[in-house]
């Protein structure tokens, strides 16, 4: 379904250079935290943790005050990479703002050389906030961990983690072929510790669950792991596979190449498989959602959803499945 081998060839990805921190706090972080997040937090009756910071998330979404003002479909970064590489890029873009079309221009020279995949991968939150241009859910986690940290509203750093998984049962399948090009689908999110308990912040769409009493981010190494569910995702089953060790870890995801790595290990750097295969508590192997089109099992159902040009993308395997099908049709 894809061939990943192909991507292999791409050794150091063309934003490398930048060597920058992707949730660092910088002067476009803290503008949008104090002009536009902090006068609602302020005005927010909940003053809890946990409220304030699903407040966070929730203004980080929003289509007036969020950060997808100038959002493009994702499909719309690979068709115009297509098209720019025979000089008709312009023709896609006369429906666009100014703003979208800049967007497009640099985004595509930043981020897409080495791997056009990395679009959803390489921007930081400097750039997203800058740009208000998010559409996947590592560009929403990467936002909510710079503008918390501008507004200091999780004071200790080993409180909030950046996290970053796959889903369980694509995983198992990758497993049991020990196929190290299978695609592997997974999101992005946070993991925040509240009064002694951790929990799981989507920040994709503003909702918690909460962590087993005994959650530890240390313990989760291979081959131990534990599951997480989403309300956003009743069938899906998420796995940890990489969390940062402090507030400011970004977890060195900025690469296609990387997160297909981590998927198998942990460790970006090795794609050997490291974890035990998940099974639920009944001691099944977690289905998921294995026959839906957004895992990625039907070719014609990806392919149908890449000409109706998907809105919003919800989990980093969104674009990693779609894109080289994509491309074969070019």
């Amino acid at each position: 379904m894809i061939l990943t081998s192909l991507f292999c060839f791409f050794i150091l990805p063309a934003y490398a250079k930048e060597a920058r921190c992707l949730i660092e706090v910088t002067p476009a972080v803290k503008k949008y935290a104090f002009n536009v997040v902090k006068p609602i937090l302020d005005s927010y009756d909940k003053k809890d943790e946990l409220s304030q910071l699903l407040k966070v998330s929730e203004i980080l979404t929003d289509p007036k005050t969020g950060v997808q003002t100038n959002a493009i479909e994702p499909s719309q970064f690979i068709i115009y990479d297509k098209l720019e590489t025979l000089k008709l890029g312009i023709l896609y873009t006369l429906n666009l703002t100014s703003e979208q079309k800049q967007l497009l221009k640099n985004w595509r020279s930043r981020f897409m050389q080495s791997n056009p995949a990395d679009v959803f991968f390489a921007p930081s939150a400097d750039d997203i906030i800058k740009t208000k241009a998010a559409f996947g859910c590592s560009h929403y986690a990467r936002s909510f961990m710079a503008v918390v940290k501008a507004l200091g509203l999780v004071t200790n750093p080993k409180d909030l983690r950046y996290a970053i998984s796959t889903k369980s049962d694509t995983y198992n399948q990758a497993l049991i072929k020990q196929d190290k090009e299978m695609t592997i689908n997974g999101h992005q999110f946070v993991i925040v510790k509240i009064s002694d308990r951790w929990i799981a912040l989507n920040t994709s769409k503003a909702e918690w669950v909460q962590l087993p009493d005994d959650f530890m981010p240390e313990s989760v190494t291979p081959p131990r792991n534990i599951s997480i569910r989403f309300p956003s995702y009743p069938e899906v089953t998420f796995l940890f596979r990489k969390i940062g060790v402090d507030i400011n870890d970004d977890c060195s995801d900025n690469s296609l190449i990387a997160l297909m790595n981590i998927y198998r290990s942990g460790d970006k750097k090795n794609p050997d498989f490291k974890w035990d295969k998940y099974t639920d508590s009944e001691g099944t192997l977690s289905k998921g959602i294995a026959n839906d089109a957004s895992a990625g099992s039907s070719s014609t159902a990806v392919r149908q959803r890449h000409f109706m040009c998907i809105a919003k993308v919800e989990t980093i395997s969104d674009l990693i499945i779609s894109y080289p099908d994509f491309t074969n049709q070019w």
